[in-house]
């Protein structure tokens, strides 16, 4: 129940009054504690509030209004036994006041009491005795307090007096149930079935208790009859299915699922949901994975131009590793709804995995525009131009992205790892230095980040003593990366201690598949420990891998190490 001011106001003011001119209180000064109290309570600031209301009650203890603003402040503040109390109070001032009962009873409710919360009800229904939402506040308290026989003996009541509703059958063939009265809840649904035999509904209800009781004969003879009324009513078939399935019959349950799916009148969502269920059953079986991909394709085939059926079939497609087809889904399923930025941010991780960077550059500007709140946008752009080599955009991206990354720290690092390398490319050394500092603030041993923060300083021989100690940790955190070995023996190749750079160079190329870098890193540490013939033999070997610096040619040649 949300807060709401007193709808006692005119007999309360009069109270007052009365209680007021015996103690010579001026009547005014509650009026004033009163609103006030009602506008700071509106206003969201219920600590001020309770203190004006509070102050009226000095004036007049017995303000039912002023009592009923408290607990209503309570019950907010789920302060739930001083909520009751006052209630109780405002209750017992003005017995008629609905609010008032309604509140007591919601009080009463909340701290468990349910039998009192029935009580108080059945005296709001002698008070309106025409009232039939006082009558199911009654019956669901006494199901509360596990008084079945009194919950079902007010629905009754409801339909003598109001006529009958589905909702009351229902709620009575639940209670029948819990006091397994089987034969009388089968009459009761019946006697709804009879009420409107073209409603489709009531029959299935029928099947579902059969089948419930394990009576499966005539669940199955139920479900035949509903078939006779409406046979191409999808959800009689899924009915059916669910019926097949608790049987264990999967053949015809595939069927009757199947006899939906072809049916264009059951809507999307319903189809989407069952698919979502099949993603999960697949998974384990391949024999749904089969069927999945028949009721994607029948999907697809009667809704074509459904966001909602590309995307269910992109994520199959995901999920069994075909990225470009579900890359190409995702995007069909953009062209009918542009709204919807999970698809955007699937498609975006997709194409990052593709290392597809110009079409992850439009479509991540695209989105942009769109979402421009959502930060993967701007992270996916920023990547993108950094891979394309567009490192301005990238770095305008990033800084532009980061505004909007709240609680999320494994993100936020990313946009300042991605940022530190587009400073750096960009030859701005300081800021790409802040960038790297700043995601080493959020986790210190992030080994990536020490090791190629570490490896910008070592080739620009800048901080090498700053380098070293990040590269070490590095290699501490993950002893056996190659990449991080390597950043390590260069860092000390530079610090001119060769002996040691060779030790940690000659562990990195030999390990894995070979590469230039490493190979020519290691040549050069033996060249300055005069091991000549071998330096040149590494030099040779990483140009034979290629992609070596500017200067290996010239070392082969001149046999003589050059930086």
């Amino acid at each position: 129940m949300s807060l709401q001011c007193s709808n006692s106001k005119k007999t309360t003011t009069t109270n007052t009054q009365k209680s007021d001119k015996s103690k010579g209180e001026d009547p005014s000064k509650f009026s004033y504690y009163f609103i006030e109290g009602c506008k700071e309570r509106m206003n969201g600031n219920f600590e001020v509030a309770e203190k004006l209301f509070v102050e009226c009650l000095k004036i007049d203890p017995n303000s039912s209004a002023a009592l009923y603003e408290i607990a209503n402040i309570k019950k907010y503040r789920q302060q739930n036994e001083l909520a009751l109390n006052y209630s109780k109070k405002c209750a017992l001032q003005d017995p008629k006041n609905e609010w008032y009962q309604l509140l007591y009873i919601e009080c009463l409710h909340n701290v468990g009491q349910f039998n009192q919360a029935a009580d108080a009800y059945a005296k709001l229904v002698k008070t309106y005795p025409n009232r039939p939402d006082f009558y199911e506040g009654l019956a669901a308290e006494y199901m509360y307090a596990q008084n079945y026989e009194k919950s079902f003996k007010t629905y009754e009541d409801l339909e003598n007096k109001f006529g009958q509703n589905e909702a009351f059958t229902l709620n009575k063939i639940k209670l029948l149930k819990s006091l397994n009265k089987k034969e009388e809840a089968e009459a009761e649904l019946k006697k709804l079935i009879k009420s409107n035999p073209s409603e489709v509904r009531y029959y299935t209800y029928l099947a579902e208790f059969y089948q419930d009781t394990n009576q499966k004969d005539k669940a199955m003879s139920t479900y035949q009859d509903v078939l006779k009324l409406e046979p191409n009513n999808p959800m009689i078939h899924l009915a059916l299915a669910d019926f097949h399935k608790a049987n264990n019959d999967k053949e015809n349950f595939y069927k009757e699922i199947k006899i939906a799916f072809e049916n264009p009148d059951l809507d999307i969502e319903t189809k989407q949901k069952i698919l979502i269920s099949y993603y999960q059953l697949s998974d384990e079986n391949p024999e749904y994975k089969k069927q999945a991909q028949e009721l994607c394709d029948i999907m697809l085939r009667l809704h074509p131009k459904s966001a909602e059926a590309h995307t269910i079939n992109a994520d199959f497609l995901y999920r069994d590793k075909k990225l470009k087809e579900a890359r190409d889904e995702y995007e069909i399923a953009l062209s009918y709804d542009k709204g919807k930025f999970a698809i955007w941010n699937q498609m975006m991780f997709i194409e990052s995995e593709l290392n597809d960077n110009k079409k992850l550059e439009a479509h991540s500007f695209e989105a942009m525009d769109l979402f421009p709140n959502q930060p993967t946008t701007y992270f996916f752009n920023g990547i993108a131009n950094i891979q394309l080599k567009n490192y301005e955009n990238a770095v305008s991206s990033l800084n532009d992205g980061i505004e909007f990354v709240y609680n999320d720290k494994p993100l936020m690092i990313e946009f300042y790892r991605n940022l530190g390398d587009a400073y750096n490319y960009l030859k701005k050394y300081e800021e790409s230095d802040k960038a790297f500092d700043n995601a080493l603030k959020i986790d210190p041993d992030n080994s990536y980040i020490l090791n190629n923060y570490a490896y910008y300083m070592s080739l620009r021989k800048k901080n090498l003593e700053k380098a070293e100690k990040y590269s070490k940790r590095s290699n501490e955190i993950a002893p056996n990366n190659r990449s991080y070995i390597d950043t390590y023996g260069w860092i000390l190749y530079q610090l001119e201690k060769y002996k040691e750079a060779e030790e940690w160079l000659a562990r990195a190329a030999k390990m894995g598949v070979k590469s230039a870098v490493i190979l020519e890193h290691y040549g050069d540490v033996l060249y300055k420990l005069n091991k000549v013939q071998e330096a040149l033999n590494y030099w040779k070997e990483a140009k034979s891998v290629g992609n070596g610096s500017e200067f290996l040619d010239k070392k082969i040649t001149d046999k003589k190490l050059y930086e």
